[in-house]
């Protein structure tokens, strides 16, 4: 059973710091995070690495279909979605168009590749 699902790219984290100022010479900072899920996996038979977010950079590096990756960014230029990734197999640092990749926190119902039902 194959599990590949893409929709657009999102990215969903949350942060706040809050600083109490407190009679005397005591504050008391509290912190609250939620840490963004970066995995992402190639659902392209394979996917250029590219150097900058635009077809027409070197291709630094190739990704298969089913390779896991971390998100590390993310760029819109036009009408076109780029991740900046890094490739867990190989090191890769570089862009891919967003069509050919998946991650999970795109609000679909999947699952990354070694989670998958056999």
């Amino acid at each position: 059973m194959e599990c590949f699902a893409v929709k657009p790219l999102s990215r969903t984290a949350a942060a706040f710091t809050l600083t109490v100022a407190v009679t005397g010479a005591a504050a008391v900072t509290a912190t609250s995070a939620h840490a963004v899920d970066n995995r992402c996996y190639i659902t392209a038979s394979a996917a250029n690495v590219r150097a900058k977010a635009t077809t027409r950079a070197v291709a630094v590096g190739v990704a298969y279909k089913g390779w896991s990756c971390a998100a590390l960014d993310y760029s819109y230029p036009g009408d076109t979605q780029w991740a900046k990734i890094r490739v867990n197999r190989t090191g890769v640092v570089g862009w891919v168009r967003g069509d050919l990749l998946h991650t999970p926190g795109e609000g679909v119902h999947t699952c990354i590749p070694e989670n998958c039902p056999r």
